[in-house]
This record gives C-alpha cells, sequence and structure tokens, in this order.
C-alpha cells in the first residue's frame, strides 16, 4: 500500500474505534438513567422467598451482574452480588461498591459525616452518591453492601440481573417467584429507542471495519502481485501484507483504548469496551487476509 493508502485506512479503522467508543459511552449512560428510573433494577428482576445463602450456593448459574436486594427501612436497603459487579449503578460522585466491608451507596439528600453514614447502629464508608445528577430520583435513597443485614431465614428478596428469573428457577423449580413487569411504565425513548440506535451504529461499525479490509485486502494485492512477478514466495508476500494491516490495527485499536480509558477515568461511567475495540480490529485483519488469500489464488502457488 502507498502512503495515501495506508492514511485512508486508518482513518476508516480509527472512524470505526470511534463509533464504537461513542456508542459504549451512549449505551452505558442510558443503561444508568434507566436503572434510575427503575428504582435501580434493570428490567429483569423478580420477588423471591429465599435465603441469600441459598442464592449465594447457586452463584455460579447466575451470570454476570446479578445481585440481590433486600429492603431494610423505608428507602434503605442492602444489597449482595451473586455474579460480577454491578456495573449500571447511577452515580453522580465516587465510584460504585467494590464488595469491600461496610461500603455504602447515598443520595444527596441523606445525612452523611463526612464519608460516613450510621444506620442501625453500625456505620458504613460511603463511597459513592446515588442519581445521575444530585437533585435525583434516588436522593434520599442508601444501599449498604453489608451481607449480614439479610436474615438466616427465608424472605422477601428481590433478584435482579441478565435472565434472572429463568436461573432461578432452574435451580429452585417449584418455588413462587413474581415477576416485576414494568408494562407501560417502560419509558420509550431509553428503553425501546435506545437498544435500536446501538444496534444501527453497532451495524455501521461492521460495515466500516469490512469495507477497511476489503480495501486494505485489495490494494497490497496490487502490491504482491508485483513483487510476486518479480520472484518473492506468495507466503512471504502474505506475511508482509498481514503485518502491515496487524500494526494499523494495533495502533487504532490501541488508540480507542486509551479513550475509553479516559473516559473511564473522568466520567463515573464504568466503561469497558476491550471485547467490542479488538472485535472491530480482528475483523478489519481477517477480512483483509481473506480478501488477500481469495485474489492471490490465481498465483501459480
Amino acid at each position: 500500500m502507498t502512503k495515501q493508502q495506508i492514511t485512508a485506512i486508518a482513518g476508516l479503522l480509527l472512524l470505526a474505534m470511534v463509533l464504537t467508543v461513542l456508542i459504549g459511552v451512549f449505551d452505558a449512560r442510558r443503561r444508568v438513567i434507566a436503572a434510575e428510573g427503575n428504582d435501580l433494577r434493570t428490567g429483569q428482576s423478580a420477588w423471591v422467598t429465599a435465603t441469600l445463602g441459598d442464592l449465594d450456593r447457586a452463584r455460579s448459574a447466575f451470570e454476570p451482574g446479578t445481585k440481590v436486594f433486600v429492603e431494610l427501612d423505608d428507602r434503605v436497603r442492602a444489597v449482595a452480588m451473586l455474579s460480577g459487579r454491578w456495573t449500571d449503578v447511577p452515580l453522580h460522585d465516587g465510584h460504585a461498591l467494590t464488595g469491600g466491608p461496610g461500603e455504602a451507596l447515598a443520595g444527596a439528600d441523606v445525612s452523611v459525616h463526612g464519608d460516613d453514614i450510621a444506620v442501625g447502629g453500625k456505620t458504613y464508608t460511603v463511597v459513592g452518591h446515588l442519581g445521575v445528577r444530585a437533585d435525583s430520583l434516588l436522593s434520599g435513597d442508601v444501599v449498604l453492601a453489608d451481607p449480614s443485614l439479610f436474615s438466616a431465614s427465608p424472605q422477601r428478596l428481590l433478584l435482579d440481573g441478565p435472565n434472572s428469573v429463568r436461573h432461578y428457577n432452574a435451580q429452585f423449580p417449584g418455588r413462587s417467584v413474581e415477576i416485576i413487569d414494568d408494562g407501560t411504565n417502560r419509558r420509550t425513548n431509553v428503553d425501546a429507542v435506545s437498544p435500536v440506535l446501538v444496534a444501527l451504529g453497532a451495524l455501521v461499525v461492521v460495515l466500516i471495519a469490512v469495507v477497511a479490509g476489503l480495501q486494505a485486502g485489495r490494494w497490497e494485492l496490487r502490491t504482491a502481485t508485483v513483487r510476486f512477478t518479480t520472484g518473492f514466495r506468495p507466503l512471504n508476500t502474505l506475511r508482509s501484507a498481514a503485518a502491515r494491516v496487524a500494526v494499523i490495527g494495533t495502533a487504532a485499536c490501541t488508540t480507542a483504548l486509551a479513550g475509553a480509558s479516559v473516559v473511564r477515568q473522568t466520567t463515573t461511567l464504568d466503561l469497558d469496551l476491550t471485547t467490542a475495540i479488538v472485535a472491530v480490529g480482528s475483523v478489519v485483519f481477517a477480512v483483509s487476509v481473506t480478501s488477500f488469500w481469495q485474489g492471490s489464488r490465481r498465483w501459480n502457488c
């Protein structure tokens, strides 16, 4: 490839990476807004009667992001993570629960002494402030990370997470489950329109990656044809072409990962786009090599 062609491929790949980061930020923002509107639920939740010990023993059956709440008092609840981390909690300051003992999340209207809050005679460290803004639906709420607040006897618990009801029924067949149906409370923009926009954005990213890969393979093939006719071995030519595309892809992926890291450090969004960014780079590389290999089949290898 010429310098102009390399610049064009790098530009297409960087565009795909920038779109990937922007879509990730948009989707993360959408999820925390939806969680605030749903009183910290993800929309896949149910009331169950069980003990935390029962659920904890079956934790391997639940998907990452699954958590369980117990109501302690008016707008005060305890939470325990069954799998993964709580990444979609709406915060305007601080950070999400890390799983350490004695942590708490509190709204802006809750009385906090320094970084501490006293609940039931125990002191907890407030690590984050609930709500996407100080004046939010969660300004008077408190969430405590304390498994000891769960009863050893079966109690009414809110189970929340991806496919949590299906996994619960599989682990505890016959137990009653009260599925929470959002019904008409679903907000059209956040819950219906936004996922479509994310899907369309992802499709655009994939198309850009495919076009970049096809162009890279085609342009490398032109150079490789000349190299082949002058005596270079096809395998060496393929290695050279793949290495060039890999370097461009790696540089673009590194730039995108750096951008996602900056977003994560400067906002309260828990943004992890490593898989998506590497996937886009892999698509470009795979399409480019496939295009190059298909075009080189006419050579007498």
